[in-house]
């Protein structure tokens, strides 16, 4: 089987191949080259988003269009991950070690950032309308929805940074009062 990797990007283009087959879930773009340039110094932020673009072109990645949360996540074709298993070898086992480490650590956490999503708009009369969400992540539906709207953009900014980490008890609380 011949692989189209160009010999300059080889490596890079590996690497990221291996942080989408270590993660297990699909991930929007952003979230891909936070975990690989940000979150970790394994691939330069201009690079890593070369490569990505250049794996989705060649076939290696594939986009999942989400339409509740307006944002395509990434993960392995079958190509991609065969090209892997041919080469899994050339990405160094140090850095094998970190992603898998990295990966098994923040899973639940990157899962939780695309299952919890949070927006907002600004209404004609200055305020603003923000809509919280939890998405099935089998379906992509949401499972929960809530419309709030709020005096000002401080307010809608400090609401939408909260939600990931509030979701599952605001959820919980609502269940459990809707129900007994």
């Amino acid at each position: 089987m011949k692989m189209e990797f160009s010999n300059d990007d080889f490596e890079t283009k590996l690497m990221l191949l291996y942080v989408l087959e270590q993660i297990e879930i699909p991930l929007t773009e952003q979230l891909i080259l936070d975990i690989c340039t940000t979150r970790n110094d394994w691939i330069n932020y201009m690079e890593c988003v070369s490569v990505f673009h250049d794996l989705l072109r060649d076939g290696f990645i594939y986009t999942i269009d989400d339409e509740q949360s307006k944002r395509c996540r990434y993960s392995l074709t079958v190509k991609g991950r065969s090209a892997l298993s041919i080469y899994y070898e050339e990405v160094p086992e140090a850095v094998r070690g970190q992603i898998s480490d990295f990966c098994k650590t923040n899973r639940m956490y990157f899962k939780r950032l695309q299952e919890y999503v949070a927006d907002y708009t600004k209404n004609n009369d200055g305020s603003y309308m923000v809509i919280l969400r939890i998405i099935e992540s089998s379906s992509s539906e949401p499972m929960f929805e809530v419309k709030i709207n709020l005096p000002s953009r401080a307010d809608a900014l400090h609401a939408v940074e909260c939600w990931t980490s509030k979701a599952p008890s605001f959820y919980e609380f609502v269940y459990s009062n809707l129900i007994n």
